[in-house]
């Protein structure tokens, strides 16, 4: 099978060469193979031979062939007879016919069609040339523009020392934040997160004074510091994003190396283009000498034949070179990738869970903090305790009176999502609540013998025990007080007047134990009544159980 090509490579020491073909196939051969007396194998010669097994033989230059298939036997002239001369069998004599105006007219329209078909042939053929020229001028400055290749990828930044300055910015925000570790107080802030902004709305709307500055500043803290969490955790979850922003993009070779790659398919997408181009032009060309072969243009239209086509094969071999290089970079980028991954993988996940914890602790201190802070001045706030009034919202001024309200106007069966988990949140800070005693009487040994004994009998409750009314009342308004024990007589008051002050100032409905005769209150219903000597540890037993039952 004949086939056509460009000599690629050619050494003349030892006689072997390379040809490209239009397929970008590359054929070794042979001086052996070597056809052509002529002319002798050299770089960019174009050459035809015969292929068949994957080799060449019979290889002789393109040009000598092309000389030999379009010989052109030249036509015997035809001589001038005389009025004279016989006529020859089979010649018709020549009829002499005379030229009218209209042909003139007509010659000198068909001459003026030729002259503008032939004007509009030199200006495309001078328009191709040109683009030719331009992508001729463009592979040059292709080959130009292609850095030494490369054989290795060196690490410039090791795992170790790009996983620590990744988690510098954490650590960074945490220890801007290390007092929030000193605060008493956690909730969980990813679950009390849509209802803690619900709610800090919710009471701005009723009364913007209880955003105070400091309040305020300490929301923006928050937000700040989730957005430093949400951010983390993405990264964290995705190994190969963490993987290729943390490390990766940190290594100077290999973004190089990567950059080159990116652009030598930006050139591949180039070469194609004029590979396209150069394709259509050689076949109009070829048409062309076809049609020429008796004519004085032959020698021309093979000239530009031959550029044109040693423009194609260049394109190929530049496209077939570039495409070898960029397989050969992607292996290499594709090798350090691979090298390195685990390694990175377990460096990276053990300070991950490290961080995660420190910045979940620090979540939740602010949280606890900004929750107590909010609901403090909202428990300063006329227009907070008339909506709570109106809205009929009985007890302590906090999130989770503020939830179970709305909780309560849900329809259980048709819970969306977001719903049941409001409910499990509701389960979760209902098992944050400590039960808050508070004990008044008239003396002191009493109450902090009650008080001493009903922390051993249950630990969890946290109890207060005064003789000061008025402390007792203060400290009632600050905590949500599940059961009350009060003397029926105190130092400065009756027991009756004491439960009057705490319905004015205090939502909160506590169980109330009172101590020696019976108390009439038309704000309370009186839940035990105990005597006045009632050993501490019976008394303590009876908070339990009143306790146990709520």
């Amino acid at each position: 099978m004949k086939s056509t090509g460009k000599i690629l490579f050619f050494n003349a020491n030892d006689g072997k060469g390379i040809i490209i073909t239009s397929k970008r196939e590359k054929i070794r051969f042979g001086v052996e193979d070597w056809d052509d007396f002529d002319v002798m194998p050299s770089l960019g010669l174009e050459v035809s031979f015969k292929y068949q097994n994957s080799l060449a033989s019979e290889i002789v230059s393109l040009e000598n062939e092309t000389q030999e298939d379009t010989q052109v036997v030249p036509e015997p002239k035809e001589e001038v007879k005389s009025s004279t001369a016989p006529k020859s069998e089979g010649i018709k004599e020549k009829v002499e016919t005379p030229i009218s105006k209209e042909d003139v007219v007509e010659n000198q329209t068909n001459s003026s069609a030729e002259a503008n078909t032939q004007n509009k042939d030199e200006t495309e053929h001078f328009e191709t040339e040109t683009e030719i020229d331009e992508i001729v001028d463009s592979i040059a400055d292709m080959e130009e523009e292609l850095p030494p290749r490369e054989e290795s990828v060196t690490v410039t930044l090791n795992i170790s020392v790009a996983v620590t300055n990744y988690f510098n910015v954490i650590k960074e925000n945490i220890e801007k934040r290390k007092a929030y570790k000193k605060v008493d107080g956690r909730l969980d802030y990813l679950l009390i997160r849509r209802f803690l902004w619900t709610t800090f709305n919710n009471l701005s709307e009723i009364d913007l004074h209880i955003i105070s500055p400091k309040i305020k500043a300490q929301s923006d803290d928050v937000r700040a510091m989730a957005k430093v969490h949400d951010n983390f955790m993405i990264k964290i979850k995705h190994p190969p994003l963490a993987y290729s922003e943390v490390f990766l993009a940190c290594q100077s070779e290999y973004t190089k190396i990567k950059e080159g790659a990116q652009k030598i398919t930006q050139k591949l997408e180039r070469l194609k283009n004029s590979e396209k181009t150069v394709g259509g032009v050689l076949k109009v060309k070829k048409e062309e000498l076809s049609k020429n072969i008796n004519t004085a243009e032959f020698d021309v239209l093979q000239g530009e034949l031959k550029s044109m086509n040693g423009a194609y094969v260049d394109i190929v071999h530049m496209m077939a070179e570039l495409d070898e290089r960029y397989k050969s970079d992607m292996k290499l980028l594709n090798d350090f990738e691979k090298e390195y991954r685990e390694d990175f993988y377990e460096l990276f996940n053990k300070a991950s869970v490290v961080y995660k914890k420190e910045l979940v602790d620090i979540l939740n201190a602010q949280a606890f903090m900004l929750d107590s802070k909010l609901w403090e001045k909202a428990k300063g706030s006329k227009a907070l305790k008339a909506h709570f009034h109106k809205a009929g919202i009985n007890g302590e001024f906090n999130t989770k009176t503020y939830l179970k309200y709305y909780l309560d106007a849900q329809d259980t069966g048709k819970l969306t999502g977001e719903n049941k988990k409001l409910f499990e949140l509701y389960e979760y800070l209902s098992s944050l609540s400590r039960d808050k005693i508070l004990i008044v009487t008239s003396s002191a040994e009493d109450a902090l013998d009650f008080e001493v004994d009903i922390k051993q009998i249950d630990k969890s409750f946290e109890v207060k025990s005064s003789t000061d009314e008025i402390k007792a009342l203060k400290w009632a308004m600050k905590n949500s007080v599940s059961l009350l024990v009060i003397e029926d007589s105190l130092i400065k008051m009756s027991a009756e007047l004491f439960l009057k002050y705490y319905k004015k100032h205090i939502l909160v409905i506590p169980k109330i134990i009172v101590l020696g005769t019976a108390v009439k209150s038309e704000d309370y219903s009186i839940t035990k009544l105990l005597s006045k000597g009632v050993s501490p540890r019976v008394l303590a037993k009876n908070v339990k159980e009143l306790l146990q039952e709520n």
